[in-house]
């Protein structure tokens, strides 16, 4: 409560400006973060996973008394044993098909030009290219290397991709580590600087976005590993060439909604141009070639929106498909792959802001004579 009379306060002082200072200097600090991804991307993806684990190891600690760096340990132990496993038994499987897709699409591009010939006949030589390709696959990649700078250039950025991939590797398990450790006491520091008077109602608001951070985060990951085992399997079942590397990435890009359907005209893409290079007749097969691989991805379409989506409802973020479609799309714009993953949880989290801070003083404003 301020007795100052209206002239005398500060401008820190009224409340409106007051937020408008504290909104800019988040944003503010939100730009400078993004500006420095070298530095700061590990550290947000290593305090994302403390985040996601710090309940069980908060459970762990005070129902089994075990100490906190020893549950983290144990997490980080178990998560290394499965993905060194599932590496050695997937990873080879995985990179076997992608370099086959690899070497096979100038032979598809060069089948498919030969099929579709007259509908490719311009001005603009087609055939000669693919030819060109299919006689020597690294002639498109020649004009990168021409001239000592563009060599180098090419050079130091690959140089500096494996750099920082090696640098990530090292730095996230050991940010991961303490994040994980001090995490609630972490938190408890961030609560005690919320003034007491606003403390309860911003703790409320805290907690609605924990829960749909969380239950977005939780939802998307496991069905990004459930439908990946049924987009492989059943174009697998389906007899769709390069079936596991199709299947993990159209699972994968289901963490973004509605980006997985890229996965379906892949598969039959794939699939006929497979059946043109092998000399078969598309017009016989038309089952096995469009029929089957679409079938095998509505299984999976049926599965995650009619029984993953609704039993893990409760984590909804309460948003519209036309609000989800323009958020994910402004994201991705914004911040590239990682604005795809991340905008619908920072959409539901400005929605639970506006709801709770804005609109109330909105309505109140609107109902002032």
């Amino acid at each position: 409560m301020h007795d100052k009379p209206g002239v005398d306060r500060h401008l820190w002082e009224i409340r409106p400006i007051r937020d408008l200072l504290i909104f800019g200097a988040l944003a503010g600090l939100l730009w400078f973060l993004y500006q420095l991804p070298t530095v700061f991307l590990p550290v947000f993806i290593a305090l994302l996973f403390a985040y996601l684990v710090s309940p069980f190891v908060g459970y762990a600690f005070r129902q089994w008394s075990v100490p906190r760096p020893l549950t983290v340990g144990i997490l980080m132990l178990l998560l290394t044993l499965i993905f060194v496993g599932l590496g050695f038994w997937l990873i080879p499987l995985l990179i076997e098909q992608a370099q086959t897709l690899i070497q096979k699409i100038p032979v598809y591009a060069r089948s498919l030009s030969q099929r579709y010939q007259d509908l490719l006949s311009s001005s603009f030589n087609l055939r000669d290219l693919l030819g060109r390709m299919y006689d020597d696959p690294l002639a498109t990649l020649r004009p990168l290397f021409v001239g000592t700078g563009q060599a180098f250039g090419l050079l130091g950025q690959l140089l500096g991709i494996t750099v920082n991939a090696a640098l990530y590797t090292i730095l996230i398990p050991i940010y991961f580590f303490f994040f994980a450790w001090n995490f609630e006491s972490m938190s408890q520091t961030v609560v005690r600087l919320i003034p007491l008077a606003h403390r309860p109602h911003t703790l409320h608001v805290l907690g609605r976005m924990d829960t749909a951070v969380r239950g977005f985060v939780f939802e998307r990951l496991l069905i990004a590993v459930v439908t990946s085992i049924l987009y492989a399997t059943g174009w697998a079942l389906a007899e769709v060439p390069y079936w596991f590397l199709l299947g993990v990435a159209t699972g994968l890009a289901s963490l973004v909604p509605y980006l997985s359907t890229i996965g379906w005209p892949l598969a039959v893409i794939l699939k006929y141009a497979d059946a043109v290079t092998a000399g078969q007749s598309t017009e016989t097969e038309w089952m096995a070639i469009l029929l089957w691989p679409s079938v095998a991805y509505l299984v999976g379409q049926f599965i995650e929106s009619w029984i993953l989506t609704p039993w893990l409802q409760r984590h909804s973020t309460d948003m519209s498909a036309a609000t989800i479609l323009i958020v994910v799309f402004v994201g991705g714009a914004v911040g590239g792959l990682f604005g795809l993953i991340f905008a619908i949880p920072v959409a539901a989290c400005l929605k639970i802001l506006i709801e709770e801070f804005v609109r109330p003083r909105w309505l109140q404003w609107v109902r002032e004579p």
